[in-house]
C-alpha cells in the first residue's frame, strides 16, 4: 500500500492563495485594460471628427456648400455628397465638385449603429461657444454623435479643446453636450460657417 503522505500535489490552502493572488491581480489589471480600450475608442472619435472636419473644408472650397449627413439616412435633405457627387434624391451633380472628399462614411466608432449626422444650421442645440467666453457663436457645421457616456465626451473635449477637465467642458469650447443636457449626445463644432 502506498503511502499517502509521499503523494505530490497541491494542498486545498495553497490552491486557495494561488487564486487568491490571480483574483488580485486581476482586479487590478482589468481596470487599466477597459481603460485602455476606452482610450483607444476616443482616439478614434478624434479622428473621426478631424476626417470629417477636412472633407467638409474641402468640398466647401469646391462647391460653395456644406455637405450634411445622417447616419440613418431617412430624409432626403442629409444626403451626403463627400463621397458622391449626388446634390439631391433626383442625383443631380453638384456642380464644382471635385470628390470623392472620402471613400466611405466612417462608422460610429463608439457606439455601432447609433446617430451621428453633419449639419449646418442656426438651431440653437447646435450652437457652439468656442472661445469659451460664455456666449454662442454661430452657425457652424457641426458633427453630431449620440451613445457616448460623459466620460468619453468630456475625454474628446479634453483633446479637442484642451480644457483640462474644466467644469463648464460640457457648454463652452467646441466640443458640448448637445443643448447642454443630453448625457449620451455631443456637438463638435467643425467649421464656422
Amino acid at each position: 500500500m502506498k503511502n499517502l503522505s509521499a503523494q505530490k500535489g497541491f494542498t486545498l490552502v495553497e490552491m486557495i492563495g494561488v487564486m487568491a493572488v490571480i483574483a488580485i491581480l486581476a482586479a487590478i489589471a482589468a481596470p487599466r485594460v477597459f481603460d485602455a480600450i476606452e482610450d483607444a475608442k476616443v482616439t478614434s472619435l478624434v479622428q473621426q471628427i478631424n476626417t470629417f472636419k477636412t472633407a467638409a473644408t474641402q468640398v466647401y472650397k469646391d462647391t460653395g456648400r456644406f455637405p450634411h449627413y445622417r447616419s440613418d439616412q431617412t430624409n432626403a435633405y442629409y444626403n451626403t455628397f463627400m463621397n458622391k457627387n449626388s446634390l439631391n434624391t433626383a442625383n443631380a451633380d453638384m456642380p464644382g465638385w471635385n470628390g470623392p472628399y472620402l471613400d466611405t462614411i466612417p462608422a460610429h466608432p463608439i457606439t455601432p449603429g447609433a446617430r451621428q449626422e453633419i449639419v449646418n444650421t442656426n438651431n440653437g442645440a447646435y450652437r457652439c461657444d468656442a472661445d469659451g467666453d460664455g456666449t454662442t457663436e454661430g452657425p457652424w457645421l457641426t458633427y453630431r454623435v449620440d451613445g457616448l457616456s460623459r466620460k468619453i465626451m468630456e475625454k474628446v473635449s479634453n483633446i479637442i479643446d484642451s480644457d483640462g477637465g474644466a467644469a463648464n467642458w460640457a457648454t463652452a469650447g467646441k466640443v458640448k453636450e448637445y443643448n447642454g443636457n443630453h448625457a449620451t449626445v455631443m456637438v463638435v463644432c467643425l467649421v464656422r460657417t
